[in-house]
């Protein structure tokens, strides 16, 4: 428990309005999208940088955790206290700073919604690549801690591809400006180091960024198949040959069904799978790679393909692609969510292992991909209040990790370590990658005081 003495100097640092102490007051903040929930010692809300670099003075002197916070919704923990300790919340950092069409990049505080910039940048006939299934709320500086993606990540990248400069705030307080506009910026790429660190290594207030230009044409499909197999074949068999959609989702059975049910917006309930695609580029450009994918899709087994006439019926696939998390919460209320990433090629073999994972522990997976880069999202359900159902959902999960890396894959493609993957690392990593991540950490946390209990279990 924070002493009295903290709690008063929170209050000079932030105003007794902006720091929450009672357990009632901080509820909301003990969990995040994740199933973990730990409650903090305190919540602060900051709307100026001077006032993070004092709590991190403070945080240091008296060994105090501090967690930063932006819309709560990591799927892995990385917002959930573990450890007691102070969550920052930074949603109020929420200005667009500047939009600039010449450069095509844009500076925003760490508050604002992936959202807010996207539809700021298209005013300029621009976008920012990367577009989060959460991205009504996900905030940009949650966008680089975790190195989040989405669905256009298979043309447009993840967060990290479009990262241009960072103003951190250090465990120490200190305030840093890395990176920058130009094409050669004369330092070590630090904001590698900061994309992707969980909040971990230091406290991201403002966002350089990367934009590119809207597309001139847009044409989005969606191929019903009759096996998750050959939905998983035509998505090694588009890529094989050279296209490069710009999205390529995949949906099994049970997740069209949840959204169909949740949204009515005609999916074709008997299909165990669709594959929904979108490309994009210049006029002629998209209409060839259109032909080529139908025919692909054909050939590997689609019982139909439905294309999008309008910009209505785009805008309902892709609203139906982006309420599967809601959805599932009418068969089940409450799910673990993976991360993995496989090779393409693997992509048929892992979807077929978690649909076998499904019948062995009785379990239901509803699986979602961005097939088109490999990164698989399996939605386990279960039903917390029965505590036999989530220990199968734990040993499903268990089991899915440990093939991703069997396959040559990895634990996360963009929701990040936190506290879920925290026992998987042993076997992603070796011990001397292991340590080298710790004396990184050390290097610029040697108190150990932000986010401790996230990305490394080091004490």
């Amino acid at each position: 428990m924070l002493s009295r003495r903290v709690i008063s100097q929170l209050k000079d640092i932030f105003g007794p309005p902006n720091v929450l102490t009672s357990k009632i007051s901080m509820e909301a903040y003990a969990y995040d999208s994740s199933p973990f929930i730990h409650y903090p010692e305190a919540v602060v809300f900051a709307d100026k940088v001077e006032q993070i670099s004092q709590l991190m003075k403070l945080a240091n002197r008296e060994k105090i955790v501090v967690v930063p916070r932006g819309a709560g919704t990591s799927l892995s923990g990385g917002a959930v206290p573990v450890h007691g300790g102070i969550i920052l919340v930074l949603n109020r950092f929420n200005r667009i700073l500047e939009i600039d069409p010449v450069n095509e990049v844009a500076w925003v505080e760490s508050g604002v919604t992936n959202l807010a910039l996207q539809q700021a940048a298209a005013s300029y006939g621009l976008m920012f690549g990367p577009d989060p299934a959460s991205q009504k709320v996900a905030t940009m500086g949650g966008n680089v801690a975790e190195g989040a993606g989405g669905i256009r990540g298979v043309k447009y990248g993840v967060t990290r591809d479009h990262l241009l400069g960072l103003e951190v705030v250090l465990p120490d307080g200190e305030v840093v400006m890395i990176g920058g506009l130009g094409k050669y910026v004369p330092q070590i790429d630090l904001t590698g180091i900061f994309c992707g660190s969980e909040g971990t290594l230091g406290i991201i207030t403002k966002i350089l960024v990367k934009l590119i230009p809207l597309p001139e044409a847009i044409r989005t499909m969606m191929a019903v198949f009759g096996s998750l197999d050959k939905a998983g074949e035509a998505v090694s068999q588009i890529i094989a040959r050279g296209i490069v959609p710009t999205t390529l989702e995949i949906m099994d059975q049970t997740m069209i069904r949840a959204v169909d049910d949740f949204i009515n917006v005609g999916f074709p309930r008997e299909a165990e799978a669709v594959l929904l695609i979108e490309v994009d580029g210049y006029e002629v450009e998209v209409d060839r790679q259109v032909e080529s994918v139908v025919s692909i899709c054909k050939e590997q087994g689609a019982t139909d393909i439905r294309k999008a006439t309008d910009e209505k019926e785009r805008q309902d696939l892709w609203l139906a692609r982006r309420s599967g998390n809601g959805a599932l919460g009418r068969i089940k209320p409450a799910y673990m969510v993976q991360d993995v990433t496989v090779p393409r090629h693997k992509l048929p073999d892992m979807l077929r292992f978690v649909s076998d994972i499904s019948k062995k522990y009785g379990i239901i997976i509803a699986q979602m991909a961005h097939a088109g880069d490999g990164n698989l999202h399996p939605h386990l359900l279960y039903d917390p209040f029965q505590p036999e159902e989530l220990e199968r959902v734990k040993q499903a999960s268990h089991e899915i990790f440990t093939a991703a890396l069997e396959m040559g894959g990895s634990l996360t493609g963009e929701h990040g370590i936190g506290m879920e993957k925290l026992e998987f690392m042993t076997q992603a990593f070796t011990a001397n990658d292991l340590d080298f991540m710790e004396q990184v950490k050390r290097a610029l946390d040697p108190h150990l005081v932000l986010n401790r209990g996230k990305v490394l279990d080091i004490a």
